[in-house]
């Protein structure tokens, strides 16, 4: 059973576990994947989270792969000003706002074996810094406290917001792959079904002997 009492924090942010018993981050999570879709092997088009139920049932799943892998989504908040030096840090936590989300990913046996970092963000809190801020939050965090240095990323060639925030967290570009299992289930955009370009931090290998 994950602590929801857990928290990461940054200069602005605090990065928690996603809560499916929390009304807060069951109505975040209907609004941040609202306009995510899948389409079936029918071309047949659906919502990724389309009401409540859905939004509670993919909480309980990250929370389940958190615990047996370790890796998985955690919630963003922008942590409200500091009211005094003494101010508990964790009531701070609590009265955070949710604005994204940032993920670090083990994915199944068709990928590389590596981790690879993710985020996504309410349109509205974009271009201020927070998935960078985010990004390194989390690395820092993987670091510390379970020694995971090496990380992937990946990411459309023409998602300019995303490169920006991968290079600025120290990503580098390797080039673009076909990563088969990064294809198919809503991903990508469908003009995008071939290659992802792939960034890659801290490889202490040759990348062709991680798959890429």
């Amino acid at each position: 059973m994950l602590d929801h009492n857990f928290y990461i924090t940054t200069p602005r942010l605090a990065i928690t576990y996603p809560d499916p018993k929390s009304e807060a981050h069951i109505a975040f999570s209907l609004e941040l994947y609202k306009d995510y879709t899948t389409t079936d092997a029918n071309g047949n088009v659906k919502h990724t989270i389309p009401d409540r139920a859905a939004a509670i049932a993919m909480m309980e799943t990250r929370a389940a792969q958190i615990e047996t892998t370790g890796y998985g989504r955690y919630y963003v908040s922008v942590l409200p000003p500091t009211s005094s030096p003494e101010e508990d840090e964790a009531e701070r936590v609590q009265k955070s706002t949710l604005v994204g989300m940032v993920s670090l990913n083990l994915r199944n046996a068709d990928a590389p074996p590596l981790p690879d970092i993710g985020f996504n963000l309410l349109p509205s809190t974009r271009g201020k810094g927070y998935a960078t801020e985010a990004v390194e939050g989390l690395t820092k965090w993987y670091e510390k406290e379970k020694g995971v240095t090496e990380l992937l990323g990946y990411c459309d060639d023409d998602n300019l917001a995303s490169i920006k925030v991968l290079r600025r967290a120290g990503f580098e570009l390797l080039g673009d792959r076909v990563i088969a299992s990064l294809m198919n289930a809503g991903n990508v955009s469908q003009e995008h079904q071939g290659k992802l370009l792939v960034w890659t931090r801290g490889l202490k290998k040759d990348p062709k002997e991680y798959g890429l």
